[in-house]
């Protein structure tokens, strides 16, 4: 429902395999959500439903998979104490991804079934944290662009 462009864009721009997205099982969205004690907005679960353990090349080099999330909070927090960043995230923050370290996107978990995401970024000099899209499902959308424009081989444009 959310991410049927964002699927749909993956596949016909042959960025990836219909075989390579690897959701995750319902149980496993739920058992997420009990262990982190929190609900998670309809386009996010959208997410993991249909790529959340993996999404071919799509999104490499960023922890947003199954396997990280309970750590990015923590990575998160860690990132802005080193770099001294004047602003807390949010009680209701849920980082769902770092990049290679320096960078991580969040979402808050009170703004709705496709909330709006944030972003914090190591070295920009930021004072607080920037709206970076107006929604989940348009960050996605965003990130196919980008991966198609930037990272696709020469040959398969």
């Amino acid at each position: 429902m959310y991410l049927d462009r964002v699927k749909k864009q993956l596949i016909e721009l042959k960025l990836i395999r219909q075989d390579e997205l690897v959701g995750c099982t319902p149980d496993e969205v739920m058992a997420i959500q009990q262990q982190l004690g929190i609900s998670l907005p309809l386009a996010y679960q959208e997410f993991l439903l249909s790529m959340g353990r993996s999404a071919g090349k799509f999104l490499r080099g960023s922890d947003c998979f199954l396997n990280h999330l309970p750590q990015l909070q923590e990575w998160a927090v860690e990132l802005l104490n080193e770099n001294n960043f004047p602003e807390s995230l949010a009680d209701d923050a849920f980082i769902f991804l770092m990049h290679q370290g320096y960078q991580f996107s969040f979402f808050r978990l009170s703004e709705g079934a496709d909330p709006p995401i944030y972003s914090y970024c190591e070295g920009t000099n930021q004072i607080d944290f920037i709206k970076s899209h107006e929604s989940f499902s348009d960050f996605l959308v965003t990130e196919v662009e980008i991966h198609a424009k930037y990272l696709m081989p020469v040959a398969s444009k």
